[in-house]
């Protein structure tokens, strides 16, 4: 008797249902199967726009550890800082530097600078990479002040942003990275009051916080004049510990805050109407009775506010040592730890996807 055989299209319609965890043990399975799941761009496209629409992307957090050493922890699981939610990551090419900054991600794809000078975009999931260009700064030891990721459906088109700091003259470079045209073109940078490093993507623009508790803004489609723009924080709000500018839901500006009054406290803000200051609304408030003192020394930066209520965020201890990531219950009072060894600590959130970036 005849096996019967299912049409090519039918068998890739049922893979674009599967994460992309199992897809990936599924190379293994034929080289027809490697092919379609790690080649074929089409494919990559329809199971990343499927599991965008049924709200099943998976959802980690990259962590770049002094040395350097890379980590991946699932945000979504129950499980969460246990061994079984964390991946040893190995770059598929050689560390130019044991200094990295993780730029941003989009769509799966990470984008990483090495020493400030050496530029790669790296999909963790699939081993994807490949080399971006030196945006050009006039010094080789230029500092990254801010820096940002975003991608333009419309272009079909990833853009990176960086500013760096000639720490001899004090003067501002910027460069915009096109994945479309793979090169640099450089604007002016005068912005010296962005005190968060990595810039949030939203409305096809990058957000950063300033000194003057105000949001600096970035519009990525502008083809010729680049500016910056002032968005408001709210009304209501008031020194802090620290503040981190998010997205919630996908489709809202959040804002996660600990006042200085209260280091026991996180608050979150959510800017209903984007670029109208009185749509922010208090979203919920995080407070613990009894929080650990050698959690909440310092707070680095909240990392990502979900629909859920939960919190991932980045901590140290006063003597710079215990770093690691924290998820917080909106509703109940307990967190989950997960501590790294190391001393500096670098992380950015990803979506795992099998998209690539080619020639």
């Amino acid at each position: 008797m005849e096996k019967a055989a299912l049409p090519e299209e039918i068998i890739e319609h049922i893979l674009t249902f599967l994460p992309v965890k199992s897809l990936i043990r599924f190379t293994c399975v034929s080289k027809r199967f490697r092919s379609i799941i790690l080649s074929d761009p089409k494919f990559a496209q329809s199971q990343f726009q499927a599991v965008r629409d049924r709200k099943t992307l998976d959802h980690r957090l990259l962590y770049s550890i002094d040395g350097p050493r890379f980590e991946s922890l699932d945000l979504k699981t129950p499980s969460f800082g246990d061994p079984s939610s964390v991946r040893k990551l190995k770059l598929p090419f050689p560390s130019p530097s044991s200094a990295v900054v993780l730029l941003g991600s989009c769509n799966g794809i990470v984008f990483l600078a090495f020493a400030e000078k050496i530029f790669y975009m790296w999909n963790p999931s699939t081993g994807f990479f490949k080399k971006i260009p030196h945006p050009g700064f006039s010094k080789i030891d230029n500092e990254l002040l801010f820096y940002g990721v975003g991608y333009l459906p419309a272009a079909d088109d990833y853009r990176v942003l960086v500013v760096s700091m000639d720490c001899i003259d004090v003067k501002n470079e910027g460069a915009i990275y096109s994945s479309k045209a793979h090169a640099w073109k450089t604007l002016e940078a005068d912005v010296l009051s962005i005190i968060s490093y990595q810039g949030t993507f939203l409305k096809e623009a990058l957000h950063w916080l300033d000194t003057q508790d105000e949001i600096e803004a970035f519009d990525l489609t502008q083809q010729e004049e680049h500016k910056f723009r002032k968005m408001l924080l709210p009304r209501a709000f008031e020194d802090g510990n620290f503040s981190s500018v998010g997205v919630f839901a996908g489709e809202c500006l959040s804002l996660a805050h600990c006042p200085m009054a209260a280091a026991d406290c996180i608050l979150v803000w959510v800017m209903r109407e984007y670029g109208v200051r009185d749509s922010w609304t208090k979203l919920f408030n995080l407070k613990f009775s009894d929080p650990p003192k050698d959690l909440w020394g310092y707070i680095h930066r909240a990392v990502l506010v979900m629909e859920t209520g939960i919190v991932a965020g980045i901590y140290v201890d006063g003597n710079d040592k215990d770093l690691g990531s924290v998820k917080i219950l909106h509703n109940e009072d307990k967190f989950s730890f997960y501590k790294v060894e190391g001393y500096w600590l670098n992380c950015i959130q990803y979506q795992e996807s099998l998209l690539r970036i080619d020639d």
